[in-house]
């Protein structure tokens, strides 16, 4: 027998050995906890689909919150984490803006990770003070025009997917205003409902104040009006289509993965995020249910990297040092 004979018998061998070990790992996935971690996303997202997964099957799924450095710390213990399916990562809109923001951070999402489902996508909601002389969003861009940087757009913090908002739709429609961070989305609220700040994007847990008359709202950042305020409008229906942005929530694992693995979490996942019961808890947070494979949901994310490196450039918006 020949030493290339050999080889191939070897390397043949060790292909089954791993191709083996490979099965044996899916058929028995999960058999110990799982780690679910959470960085800037909504626990409460992670808890609903953490109970079904312990629940379907028969291991626990633990929430780990690390919202600290915007992410960083809970993005980079998911890739460093073993490629088993045991360390998940609850994903957002954010770590796309983190990443076209701060391209020098250590893990790339597309690189470092693998996706798994689509959980959701989430629009934000443009309101006002329900004592703003501007009744509409045509109207507050009128003032903007007659009084140009006199009006303000709050935000929970420079480089957040409401601050990029502010300042697409600052081009979209051509005109000049400011921005205020603040150090939280509550906060801003606050100061919008007190009329100290014009306007701000919102996430739809605000349309208890909304329907209260606490807050008017003025336009929908999606493509699509949301259901709890079918009259609102979208900011492509009322004339500004480059202005429309969506957030969303996902699941990713490290790179590595087996791929019956993340096709075993992608079908459950996809799954209970469709059913009934999921879709009113989801709609209670304004997320709309996700769908689709773990190549799907990977294509979704390189566009929305995509869409805020171009975002970033355009608005030039740069974090403060």
């Amino acid at each position: 027998m020949t030493r290339l004979i050999k080889s191939g018998l070897v390397a043949l061998s060790l292909a089954c050995t791993c191709a083996g070990m490979a099965l044996a790992q899916t058929q028995t996935y999960p058999n110990k906890p799982i780690f679910f971690v959470v960085g800037p996303g909504p626990d409460a997202l992670a808890r609903f689909v953490g109970q079904r997964l312990t629940e379907a099957w028969g291991q626990q799924v633990l929430v780990d919150i690390q919202p600290a450095a915007g992410g960083v710390i809970a993005e980079r213990r998911v890739a460093s984490a073993p490629p088993d399916g045991y360390t998940m990562l609850l994903t957002t809109g954010s770590y796309s803006i983190n990443e076209a923001l701060r391209p020098s951070l250590p893990v790339k999402i597309l690189r470092d990770l693998e996706p798994v489902a689509l959980i959701g996508t989430l629009s934000f909601v443009l309101v006002t003070s329900p004592s703003h002389p501007a009744k509409s969003l045509a109207e507050m861009i009128k003032l903007a025009a007659s009084k140009p940087g006199a009006l303000n757009c709050a935000s929970s913090g420079v480089g957040t997917t409401a601050h990029l908002g502010c300042e697409m739709l600052k081009q979209a429609a051509k005109v000049d205003f400011g921005h205020v961070p603040y150090r939280g989305a509550a906060s801003a609220l606050v100061d919008i409902m007190g009329g100290r700040v014009d306007f701000t994007f919102s996430v739809p847990t605000v349309v208890p104040q909304i329907k209260a008359g606490e807050l008017r709202a003025l336009a929908i950042s999606g493509p699509q009006r949301l259901a709890a305020l079918p009259d609102v409008p979208t900011l492509a229906e009322l004339g500004y289509p480059e202005a429309e942005f969506q957030s969303w929530n996902g699941v990713h694992v490290p790179r590595g993965t087996p791929k019956a693995v993340i096709e075993k979490l992608n079908t459950e996942i996809d799954k209970f995020v469709n059913t009934p019961q999921m879709h009113q808890r989801m709609e209670d947070l304004g997320v709309k249910s996700g769908h689709g494979t773990p190549e799907q949901f990977g294509a979704f994310v390189k566009n929305d990297l995509e869409r805020w490196n171009s975002v970033v450039k355009t608005t030039g918006v740069k974090l403060e040092d």
